[in-house]
């Protein structure tokens, strides 16, 4: 049990290593062993055919050799001595030691002693031979000893026959051994091989076993991950090689995935709370910029009516320019005729000197038309100052309508200054209608004196210049009595200009204030809007820091 735990500790490279080598070993022994047996047989096989070999060359060659070797030596053909029986004897009897040695089982020893013995008998005749021969004895004699050597080589020839014949049949039965036991080791090595074949298979599929198992419980849980099931149990492997390394990362990552995905799912549900609330805040400040987009139109309409009526004002105003340009020309022409006047009533003064004695009454009379006119002079004067003042204003009125028609000033300052000329063009009016009365009571005045002098005076023919002189100061005064009038009418309408213009300045105010209230409202509706976007920036900073952590999350796994 240990050794098969250690085995599975082990890689799958090593296992199949020793696993491929151990089948590889026992294919080899397999193999050796049938080697060896074969060679065994072959071994065998080859010393029963040496053996029959050497038992051939005893009764065939060896023997016609000797028994042609004697027959010559017996004929005188070769003698004795030279002769080549002793070698082919010595022959014989090796291949039968050969024979005997070869044979370890000693099957062969009583054919084999009996063959020798023959041998030896048949070297004592051969012997015998060679002393008949070496002592010169009959040739029947020599013949005689050649016939029982002739019947001892025949003897042999037998007993090398059945010597033979026994090697023969060892020979057959051994050839049936080595058939059957070929046979049974060609059984026995395909027993072996299929053996090893079988082990081979028992090892395959126990590694497969190990391999194919896990994996394929990978590939389940893997397609149950791919469905979205992440409650797959774990793949447990306690070994410790490569499918024991991929079980447990495969542990790790679904576990990890699960984390994450569980994350995710935190994440996802942060990020809808989060979107529920963007949504809510940007409805909200959809609207307020609804609201604020009305505020703005309102004051758009504000804003229009008081462009029409600054226009308005300021066509007034050019209206009232045109008039107190007309003013200034008709106090241009009452001052030239107060300056005749002055003129002509000086030298009626002139003319008048010489009747002061008369009539002093007169003298005095003529200093009052004097100081009058000289105050009349001064009251033209003081209106002359006052229409350049009404010039300036106007001027000053026309710069600022220029300012309101291109939108560069603050309208609050415009309407202030605006108000402030109006003022001060009332006030004006009010200043030319007293002096224009003023001038009227001293017209008058004058008017009256002059008639109390002409009454005076008319009796006096010595007075007709000084009477024409004063008939034409009438004349000039009547003149300027009309243009006063004039004056006095022209300055009534300016003074209802100057209250159209207070009426549409007290509009442009209320349109201003209205403006105000609605820039106010704005203002509130915009702090409105601000926070809203403060709470949908808070919230967005947190959507983001969620979809951070989710990427970082997500950033453990590398695409």
């Amino acid at each position: 049990m240990n050794l098969f735990s250690k085995l599975s500790d082990l890689s799958l490279r090593a296992r199949l290593i020793i696993i491929f080598i151990t089948l590889l070993l026992w294919l080899a022994i397999a193999n050796i062993v049938q080697i060896y047996l074969f060679v065994g047989y072959v071994r065998e096989y080859n010393e029963m055919m040496k053996t029959i070999t050497l038992t051939n060359s005893i009764n065939g060659e060896l023997k016609e050799q000797l028994d042609d070797e004697i027959r010559e030596i017996v004929y005188g053909k070769v003698s004795f001595e030279e002769g080549s029986q002793y070698n082919l004897l010595s022959t014989m009897n090796s291949n039968l030691d050969q024979i005997e040695a070869d044979d370890t089982q000693e099957r062969f020893t009583e054919e084999i002693a009996d063959v020798r013995q023959i041998l030896a008998t048949n070297k004592e005749y051969i012997d015998k031979l060679g002393e008949e021969i070496k002592f010169n004895l009959p040739a029947d004699q020599r013949n005689i000893t050649y016939e029982y050597i002739t019947i001892i080589t025949d003897i042999v020839d037998d007993e090398v026959q059945q010597l033979l014949h026994a090697t023969l049949q060892v020979s057959e039965e051994a050839k049936t051994n080595i058939v059957d036991n070929i046979k049974r080791d060609i059984i026995l090595y395909a027993i072996a091989f299929a053996a090893v074949i079988l082990l081979a298979i028992i090892f395959a599929w126990y590694i497969s076993g190990n391999i194919v198992k896990p994996i394929h419980r990978l590939r389940e849980n893997a397609n149950e991950i791919a469905q979205g099931n992440l409650t797959v149990d774990a793949v447990v492997i306690p070994s410790k090689n490569e499918i024991g390394d991929l079980c447990r990362s495969y542990n790790r990552m679904s576990n990890n995935l699960k984390d994450i995905i569980l994350s995710v799912r935190s994440t996802n549900d942060l990020v809808m709370l989060s979107s529920k609330d963007i949504h809510q805040s940007i409805l909200e400040n959809r609207l307020a910029g609804e609201e604020v987009a009305n505020a703005t139109q309102t004051i758009s309409m504000n804003l229009h009516e008081q462009d029409e009526l600054v226009k308005q004002a300021v066509s007034t105003f050019d209206e009232l320019t045109h008039k107190y340009e007309e003013i200034l020309s008709k106090s241009v022409q009452i001052h030239r005729h107060s300056n005749k006047s002055l003129e002509l009533a000086n030298q009626g003064e002139i003319e008048t000197e010489d009747l002061i004695k008369q009539r002093q009454k007169n003298e005095m009379i003529v200093k009052q038309v004097k100081n009058d006119a000289v105050d009349l002079y001064e009251t033209v004067n003081q209106m002359d100052r006052n229409i350049n003042l009404t010039n300036q204003i106007t001027r000053e009125a026309k710069l600022l309508s220029t300012v309101i028609n291109t939108g560069k000033g603050d309208i609050d300052t415009i309407l202030e200054r605006i108000e402030q000329l109006a003022k001060e063009a009332e006030l004006t009016s009010l200043q030319y209608e007293e002096k224009v009365t003023l001038v009227q009571n001293f017209a008058k005045s004058i008017t009256e004196q002059i008639d109390i002098v002409h009454n005076e005076l008319s009796y006096k023919n010595s007075t007709d210049k000084i009477r024409n002189s004063f008939s034409s100061i009438n004349s000039v005064n009547s003149n300027i009595q009309l243009e006063i009038n004039n004056f006095t009418r022209e300055m009534q309408k300016v003074f209802d200009q100057m209250n159209d213009i207070n009426l549409m300045i007290g509009d442009i105010e209320q349109s201003s204030k209205l403006s105000k209230s609605e820039v106010i409202s704005i203002a509130s509706m915009g702090e409105e809007q601000l926070a809203t976007l403060e709470e949908v920036s808070e919230a967005s900073y947190k959507l983001v820091e969620k979809i951070q952590k989710m990427k970082d999350n997500i950033r453990q796994f590398k695409v």
